[in-house]
């Protein structure tokens, strides 16, 4: 679907990023692209590795979401988008409804939900060892904002989608009234 509200600077750069999905995702295999994705995957772990269950609810608004809203987005997101890549690699027609997960609340403990994150990030090394390096691109699924993306395309939309998310999780922690940062 169309973004109605969307100006002119974020088409140009929803088409850049667009642009960069198709584009490498048709230079390099899925072995190519492995390491930057599980860098993303790394870099995204760490960056709520030290967050506990009493502040992982916290957030700065009620418009803003929580660090375990957030990470249970990802996960959630990721596991979507993993059976996205496997049924187009395989010529299969994918379902990319699901890939951008509505805000939810969720009672899963931080501990658990680093452990899922870490191993959906494993999963996503197996899965790439059973497909095809290089499938083809014709089989694509519509993303909301960056438009048709091809099997290696969306795989390489999962190292950006979890380093914006990384990059919400930072914002969350570094707010004046996160609650670690009252103690300092």
């Amino acid at each position: 679907y169309e973004v109605m509200s969307m100006t002119s600077v974020q088409r140009a750069e929803f088409e850049r990023m667009h642009g960069y999905y198709v584009s490498q995702g048709e230079r390099y295999s899925f072995s190519e692209l492995w390491q930057r994705v599980v860098k993303a995957r790394i870099e995204l772990l760490e960056s709520f590795a030290k967050v506990k269950d009493t502040d992982a609810d916290w957030s700065p608004s009620t418009e803003a979401w929580s660090i375990r809203e957030i990470v249970h987005h990802v996960l959630n997101s990721s596991r979507n988008t993993r059976q996205l890549v496997s049924a187009l690699s395989v010529g299969e027609t994918g379902d990319s409804s699901q890939v951008d997960p509505l805000r939810a609340a969720t009672d899963i403990s931080m501990d658990e939900l680093r452990d899922e994150l870490r191993d959906d990030g494993i999963e996503w090394t197996t899965v790439i060892h059973q497909l095809p390096p290089r499938p083809s691109i014709k089989p694509t699924a519509p993303h909301s904002m960056f438009g048709e993306l091809h099997a290696r395309a969306w795989f390489l939309f999962q190292r950006t989608h979890d380093l914006d998310h990384k990059g919400q999780i930072e914002s969350v922690l570094t707010a004046d009234a996160y609650p670690e940062n009252l103690d300092n």
